[in-house]
Order: structure tokens, then C-alpha cells, then sequence
């Protein structure tokens, strides 16, 4: 039986972030105006020609600084499971889904919590590392996740429900791949999902 999993990390706080983002896309339309208004004004006056185009430089900078700010506040993401590969997506907006980054489960080399003695016996072995998780609060629901490619290794953080952990656990079946910190998060996931269920 093929194994598939999903799990959506969502983003709690882009509805309390409404206005901001609003303000923040207002922001971006008007840098990116006035950097295009300083080069088309460019054209009527070509003895200044490098004049303007030096003052149009920061406003389109300041229009990509906030586009990505805006862009990082709004973004969620999805995990899926197989028996092969960790597909992981971002979603902006809650509209827009690009792939990210696709994991081939048997390059996996560890996997435990962040800031564990495990973690800090392998961070050294990584060459980047990444985020694919919303809350950064709560260090001992991150997930770590070492895992070789062909331009050496990485880590990848994730932001893992009991659901995932299960199906992580058996479609890797390497039980040394797993650090003992990983059972002090499987513990706290299963207290989490019991008090969900209770709630609801």
C-alpha cells in the first residue's frame, strides 16, 4: 500500500497582518511609481541621464525590500509525504503554490529536534540551511531534517503535526536516522493533537 501524506502549515497571523500587508502593498506600487517616473523623466533632460538613473535606484530597491517582506509575512506551507519524496511547497497569499524544494527520503542522513544534542553533533556537517516552517516561537516543535543533494548536504526545518511524524516514521525506515529527541516530540504532538481533539 503507497503511503501518502499532506499537511498544511498554516499561517495564523495573516489575518491579524490585513492592514499591514495593505499599507505594505501600497508602499511597494508607489516606490516602483516613482522609480519609473524618474526614468521616464529621464528621457526629457539626457545631459542627466546617470543622475536619474542613480535616484530610481533606491526606490526600486525599496519596492523589492518590501515585496519580499510582504511576500514572507503572507507565506504557508504544504508538505507532502510519499513513499519516495518530501515534496515542499510555499503558498503566498493563500492563492499562489510554488514547489520549493523536493526531498528524496533516502538521502536522509538525520532527523530530530532543533537545538538537540543530535542537531548540534550534525549542523556543522550542512553547507545551507532552510526554513519551510511559520512559527519560530516554539523551538521544540521544530523539526530538523539533514539530507545529502548533489551539491553536498543540507538542513531543511519544518514545522511537523503528529500525522507527519507518523508517516515520516514509516516511510524511513533507518531507525539511526531518527535522534532520541525525536521522541520527546512525538510525546508533545500527541498531547497537542489529544488537546485539538478535546477542544473541538
Amino acid at each position: 500500500m503507497e503511503l501518502f501524506y499532506e499537511q498544511t502549515v498554516t499561517n495564523n497571523n495573516i489575518d491579524e497582518r490585513t492592514k499591514r500587508t495593505k499599507t505594505l502593498t501600497i508602499a511597494k506600487t508607489m516606490c516602483f511609481v516613482f522609480g519609473l517616473f524618474i526614468l521616464v523623466s529621464c528621457a526629457l533632460y539626457l545631459n542627466f541621464f546617470w543622475i536619474f538613473i542613480l535616484a530610481a535606484i533606491p526606490f526600486f530597491v525599496a519596492s523589492f525590500v518590501l515585496s519580499r517582506i510582504n511576500k514572507r509575512n503572507n507565506t504557508e506551507y504544504d508538505y507532502v509525504l510519499d513513499d519516495e519524496y518530501l515534496k515542499i511547497s510555499e503558498v503566498y497569499f493563500r492563492q499562489t503554490r510554488k514547489l520549493k524544494h523536493t526531498i528524496r527520503l533516502r538521502a536522509v542522513e538525520s532527523v530530530g529536534v532543533f537545538d538537540s544534542e543530535g542537531y548540534k553533533k550534525v549542523e556543522r556537517l550542512a553547507t545551507k540551511k532552510v526554513l519551510a516552517l511559520v512559527n519560530y516561537e516554539d523551538e521544540k516543535s521544530i523539526l530538523y531534517m539533514l539530507y545529502s543533494t548533489d551539491k553536498g548536504k543540507k538542513i531543511i526545518f519544518l514545522e511537523p503535526d503528529r500525522g507527519f511524524m507518523i508517516s515520516l516514521r514509516r516511510v524511513v525506515s533507518a531507525v539511526n536516522v531518527f535522534d532520541k529527541s525525536i521522541s520527546e516530540l512525538e510525546k508533545r504532538l500527541t498531547e497537542l493533537a489529544a488537546e485539538t481533539e478535546t477542544v473541538a
